[in-house]
């Protein structure tokens, strides 16, 4: 089965991020861009009828190899966009963020293999309240990196 452009996404993503060489932040804004994008074309997809049960994460050990590869990122500011009292502001962390959209695209990319397109797709979209937060306050902070 051929992967649709999300998963493929997914996987080019994945290898930018824990295989090929450190990515500049350029680059990595760009795959995070190409992510956001991906799931706008993403079909609706269903939970597949099977209790098969992804992996369970080693957290610790995935946040470890992101840590080493970017040891530049750190904590950054964050603000409840529907919130503007100083009472939303708060910190983010681009390895927290870098750890959770990986966590998930791996996921994503599992259920792609085991469970098929429909369950990956469904997936993807319900958990996008969790990614996709992550992947746009690191594509804020990514862009500051860059422009001050």
């Amino acid at each position: 089965m051929k992967p649709s452009p999300i998963i493929q996404t997914a996987w080019r993503l994945l290898d930018l991020i824990l295989q090929e060489e450190p990515p500049s932040d350029a680059a990595l804004a760009e795959a995070l861009d190409e992510l956001a994008l991906a799931y706008h074309g993403t079909p609706e997809g269903a939970p597949a009828p099977s209790n098969q049960d992804p992996p369970a994460r080693d957290s610790a050990a995935l946040f470890a190899i992101i840590a080493a590869r970017f040891p530049d990122y750190g904590v950054y500011a964050i603000a409840d966009p529907l919130d503007p009292s100083p009472a939303s502001l708060g910190t983010g962390d681009a390895i927290d963020d870098l750890l959770d959209i990986a966590g998930d695209m791996a996921e994503a990319v599992w259920r792609f293999d085991h469970l098929g397109a429909d369950d990956a797709h469904w997936y993807l979209r319900l958990l996008h309240f969790h990614w996709g937060r992550h992947l746009r306050e690191l594509s804020l902070y990514l862009h500051a990196r860059r422009f001050g």
